[in-house]
């Protein structure tokens, strides 16, 4: 099969994906990867074909507009941004999109890509599959929306995924029948996501029933199917040699350090955290791996307990920490799950405050909103997470996502439905 992969986002959002187009080559599958134009060199550093979607996804966030935004820490104002960008920016946009899934026969994507992508494959007589790495959104009596919990009973329930599906679509509404009148399409009347519901599309939520059981009452084509992760002699080719040898010796050095990074998620108030991070150097002898990712710091303390980089290779560099604090990407999260290392989520936006509540009702880390973040509380956060009670709790939660095969159960039920 000739199969075009979409996302639209972070490295975090992407990453998964590149595991799933390796995993589909190995079964000898033809696979393109779109995303915006940063990540050519990233994706195709793995040997996965990569066809360039318009935009950069880190210029968008290190704008000064993008920026004054993320300073706000306020998620709402974040995503009208993001939509607004991808609004004002829509010729280029679909246009980079129609090309690339003009070239495939089959179309996996996400939510983000979804009013673009559902249109062109409409338009097109193509299949689609959908692909997610965040709690689900597929209404369940089981149990309420993150954002929703404070009550918890059937009709509740679900009432609050129709809630957040509403929102989407409010978000989405006027550029998706905008550009389904320019292909001649008919204009959506209900919700985008219903209407892609009602053609029994395969939707694959990529995360581990360790944390969000699959509900009994979801109809067939909605699977929880395993966190994917880039097969071990894969990552290992690619990221051996990318360890700096300033790192490898300065974790040699001393004690296991606590990592803080918040990847592609960028911070907007920067000074908060260099004001933090000097403050946990002059309150304890923590050792720190900081990476700062896409945002942009010029004040960072220096100090012999302190290692700053930009990135670094989790699968060989989480082992050698012993608690992780990071944004709560669902990626990074099954990563350190994964590693056994209890984890601290300081949660931005979207659905980083969800895995924040799921950490902490399973008892495997500590929830921080960042607007909530102080030096103090992430003091004790990280002396908590390393209780005997959360270290066993992530052992064996991690050794289910180990035995989960996540990779192998998305590609099985792709196949199946695209035949």
């Amino acid at each position: 099969m000739n199969i075009g992969i979409f996302t639209y986002g972070t490295r975090g959002d992407l990453q998964p994906y590149i595991a799933l187009a390796l995993g589909l080559v190995d079964k000898g599958h033809k696979v393109t990867l779109s995303a915006t134009e940063d990540f050519k060199e990233f994706v195709e550093g793995f040997g996965v074909s990569f066809q360039p979607l318009w935009g950069n996804a880190e210029t968008m966030m290190n704008s000064t507009e993008g920026q004054n935004i993320l300073q706000t820490e306020n998620s709402i104002k974040l995503m009208k941004y993001y939509f607004k960008v991808l609004h004002d920016n829509r010729k280029p946009l679909r246009n980079s999109y129609y090309e690339a899934i003009s070239k495939v026969d089959f179309i996996i994507a996400n939510s983000m890509t979804l009013p673009i992508v559902s249109a062109i494959v409409e338009k097109q007589n193509k299949k689609i599959a959908l692909t997610y790495f965040m709690p689900p959104v597929v209404p369940t009596t089981e149990f309420p929306l993150g954002d929703f919990d404070f009550l918890n009973f059937s009709w509740y329930n679900k009432f609050t995924y129709k809630i957040a599906q509403y929102f989407f679509w409010q978000f989405v509404k006027q550029d998706t029948n905008e550009y389904r009148k320019e292909l001649g399409l008919p204009v959506l009347k209900e919700n985008l996501v219903a209407h892609i519901d009602k053609q029994k599309v395969l939707d694959l939520f990529c995360i581990s029933q360790s944390l969000i059981p699959q509900p009994k009452d979801w109809e067939n084509h909605h699977k929880i199917t395993g966190f994917i992760n880039i097969p071990k002699q894969k990552r290992e080719k690619h990221f051996l040699d990318q360890t700096p040898v300033e790192l490898t010796e300065w974790l040699s050095k001393g004690e296991k350090p606590i990592y803080i990074g918040f990847g592609s998620n960028g911070i907007g108030n920067t000074n908060k955290f260099v004001n933090i991070i000097t403050e946990l150097l002059e309150k304890t002898t923590e050792r720190i791996l900081f990476c700062t990712g896409w945002s942009q710091f010029d004040n960072l303390p220096t100090h012999s307990n302190l290692f700053v980089t930009k990135y670094v290779n989790h699968e060989i560099t989480l082992p050698q920490c012993k608690v992780g604090v990071f944004h709560g990407g669902a990626g990074t999260l099954a990563t350190m799950l994964r590693h056994n290392i209890p984890v601290v989520i300081v949660s931005f936006y979207t659905d980083q405050p969800t895995w924040g509540k799921i950490v902490e009702h399973r008892k495997l880390g500590i929830h921080i909103p960042v607007k909530l973040l102080t030096t103090d509380k992430l003091i004790s956060a990280v002396r908590l997470v390393q209780t005997d009670e959360i270290k066993n709790n992530v052992l064996t939660v991690g050794q289910a996502i180990r035995n989960e095969n996540g990779l192998d159960n998305a590609i099985t039920e792709i196949e199946k439905y695209f035949k």
